[in-house]
Formats: C-alpha cells, sequence, structure tokens
C-alpha cells in the first residue's frame, strides 16, 4: 500500500509540473481504484460480498488524503494585498515592492493577468517587474510595482477621468488567483492642463482645490470666451519662456541637451505652487521642461481640430498663417509666442544656422501637430514628420 501511495505521490508530482493536473488525478485515480481492489481481495482475502463495504471506505480515505497533497502543492502567499503609494505626482517614480513567497512544495509560475474587458493586466501609469516568473519551494520573489505618470497620461489624472486606483490579478499556473489592491490620490499639476484652463486661474494651481480644476477641464469650450481670463497665455508658459529668453538664448546648445530630471522635478513644483520669473536648474532643464509642458496638454498648441488642415497645407505659407487665425485665442496666443522664441533663438545662432532651424522644426512640429487618437496617418511617417517640421519653418525662417 505505501508502494502505491508513493507513485501515486510522484506521477501526481510530475503531471502538475507539465500542468496536466485534471489528466493525472483522473489517471491514477482510475490505477488506484484498480490496485485498491486487487491488494484487498487477492492479499489479505476478503470476501466478495464484504468487498463493496470497505472498498467505498478506502477509496474515500485515499482520496481525501489526495485532495491534502494538492493542495499543499500551490501554497503562495502575499507578503501584503493592499498597496497604498500615498501622493503620487507628475513624473517622480513612486515605487513600492510585493513579495510573493513559495510556501508549497513544488516550483509556482505566476504570472499577472489582465481582468475581463481591459486591454492590459495592469493601468497605463504601473510598471510591474517582473510580470511572470518562477518561484522554487521555500524562495521568494520581490516583484516592483512602480507608478510613473509620464507627460501623455497626466491630463486624464488631472481632469478626474483616472484615478490611481487599479486591481492586480495574480493567477498561478494550475492554481488560483490572487488579487492585490493599488491606490494612490495624484497631485493635479500644471503639466497635463489645458491652455483654456490655465488662462482662468490666476493663482498657482496647488492653490486651487481639486473640484474646481476638475470643473475647469470638463467643459468642452474650444475658447474660454464664457469665463475672465486673468491672462492671455497661461503664466507657466511665460514664466519658462521669459527664463529662456533671459538665460538661454545665447545657449548654442539649448534645447539638444537634456536636463536634469531632478531639476525639472524642482521647476514643475515651482511652476505649481508659485508666480515666478526665475526658475530652478539650468537652461537645458527649463527647455526639457517646456517640452514636457507641450507635450502634456490635452489638446496640442495647434488643437486637434486643425491638425489634418495643417498637414495638408503645409507648403503653402499663406494657408498655414489663415489657419492659425482661426485657432481658439490662447492656442494662438501661444502659438506665435512659441514661434517668436525660435526666431529669436535663431537670430543668435553663429554656425550651422539651417541645421539647428531643422532640427527645432522637426522636434516642435512633432509635439505641437498631433493627430487625434484614433485617426491613421494618411502618409508615411518620414513625409508627415518632414510636413510637420515645415509647418513650423513657414512661421520661423527669414
Amino acid at each position: 500500500m505505501q508502494d502505491v501511495q508513493f507513485l501515486y505521490f510522484i506521477f501526481l508530482l510530475g503531471c502538475y509540473c507539465v500542468n496536466l493536473l485534471c489528466v493525472a488525478d483522473l489517471l491514477v485515480y482510475t490505477v488506484y481504484k484498480h490496485s485498491i481492489y486487487k491488494l484487498r481481495h487477492t492479499q489479505i482475502g476478503i470476501r466478495p460480498a464484504d468487498f463493496k463495504l470497505q472498498r467505498t471506505s478506502c477509496l474515500h480515505s485515499e482520496v481525501v488524503t489526495a485532495s491534502i497533497v494538492y493542495s499543499c502543492l500551490h501554497q503562495v502567499t502575499l507578503d501584503r494585498v493592499e498597496i497604498d503609494y500615498g501622493e503620487v505626482t507628475f513624473v517622480e517614480p513612486a515605487i513600492q515592492y510585493l513579495i510573493v513567497a513559495n510556501t508549497g512544495q513544488v516550483p509556482v509560475e505566476f504570472e499577472f493577468i489582465k481582468k475581463l474587458n481591459d486591454t492590459g493586466y495592469c493601468k497605463q501609469w504601473l510598471s510591474i517587474t517582473p510580470y511572470k516568473d518562477y518561484i522554487m519551494p521555500g524562495e521568494k520573489r520581490d516583484v516592483k510595482l512602480e507608478i510613473y505618470v509620464s507627460p501623455i497620461m497626466a491630463a486624464k489624472l488631472n481632469a478626474g477621468e483616472d484615478k490611481i486606483e487599479d486591481i492586480l490579478v495574480l493567477h498561478l499556473m494550475g492554481g488560483k488567483d490572487l488579487f492585490v489592491t493599488i491606490s494612490g490620490v495624484y497631485v493635479p499639476s500644471c503639466f497635463g492642463m489645458s491652455l483654456q484652463a490655465l488662462c482662468q486661474l490666476p493663482s498657482p494651481l496647488r492653490d486651487v482645490p481639486v473640484a474646481n480644476i476638475i470643473q475647469l477641464e470638463s467643459h468642452n469650450e474650444t475658447d474660454g470666451s464664457q469665463h475672465e481670463r486673468p491672462y492671455d497665455i497661461p503664466k507657466e508658459v511665460y514664466s519658462m519662456l521669459n527664463h529662456l529668453y533671459e538665460y538661454g538664448v545665447h545657449d548654442g546648445t539649448i534645447f539638444q541637451q537634456p536636463g536634469l530630471h531632478s531639476e525639472i522635478l524642482a521647476i514643475r513644483n515651482a511652476l505649481d505652487t508659485a508666480i515666478t520669473d526665475k526658475l530652478p536648474g539650468s537652461v537645458h532643464s527649463v527647455a526639457e521642461a517646456l517640452l514636457m509642458f507641450l507635450e502634456a496638454l490635452p489638446d496640442p498648441v495647434v488643437p486637434y481640430q486643425f491638425y489634418q488642415r495643417c498637414i495638408d497645407c503645409a507648403q503653402e505659407v499663406a494657408a498655414c498663417e489663415q489657419i492659425v487665425t482661426e485657432f481658439p485665442s490662447c492656442h494662438g496666443n501661444v502659438f506665435r509666442y512659441l514661434m517668436a522664441f525660435i526666431r529669436t533663438l535663431l537670430y543668435f545662432v553663429n554656425t550651422n544656422r539651417s541645421d539647428v532651424l531643422d532640427s527645432l522644426a522637426m522636434m516642435f512640429g512633432r509635439i505641437l501637430l498631433r493627430p487625434p487618437q484614433g485617426i491613421k496617418p494618411t502618409l508615411p511617417t518620414r513625409l508627415l514628420d518632414n510636413r510637420k517640421a515645415t509647418f513650423i519653418t513657414n512661421f520661423v525662417s527669414e
């Protein structure tokens, strides 16, 4: 009997490793049932008339034992099932770790899987490393859960259309599912706010209640004409461009060198909490912060509704100028202010002016002219980028 039990356990273990437990149970149960009958009837000498009752009792006992063994094979524990990140801010990583421990007797393969109707196993602002792995018996795995709100994600969080909330499904191959709750509070930032909303705010964003921010962003107006606008352009755009006018136009490498991440965070905090003419950090960090700000706009400087017309008319200067006059006022003001800054920047370039012009036109073209979501490009990527650069060149070349 011990030999049969041992064989049952080894066969079950092998089948588990190849993820065929259900088939294993069925096959071994059949073989095991026949073995019990043979052992009980031929070796012990039980009468056929008494065999049915004893066989049933024996099988019940052995199946219970098998169930206990089966359950022991899938013992995985988590150090916690609720993870609270507290305050989450724009482009500032927030990292937590989830410890997955294999307390069973065989290797376990786990994977985070998507929920019904979801496109991924977690929300866009969350990354999981590793999202699938093997764990040997007695070992643990530290799973890194990192929240990072990039420029393309900030607008929905500012507007209340998304929240730092998610439920993760940790699936054990051949076993059960475990659930982990993610929560946090996103701190609104001027990065990801619309130009219309920012023009209506006379005070720094951190001084405005979150409910008011959401209400401002919920309006579907193409212009802020129904509201008093203290500024023709957002004060945040003015602060960054004014800083670059004063300290960066003579630097021939502006927009060509990356800024420091720590300085970009300091610039973000300064813009969100105060109205200031001088910003912290180098001109390269301010320049990168400006590009991030423009990239994070929910509706680009060139509004989505004008995107295709701008692409189609990119080679006609007069047509491009006419389209810009039709922009909502705050969009038109920001566009003209940016073009004036690029012209000033080019004025102080002494060498390779045409190369710098091409580089700036390509860079700002990709950021200022962004296609609406769901619109398939009608031109090859390279030709499309050239059209965007040509549109910008129309306003900055002499």
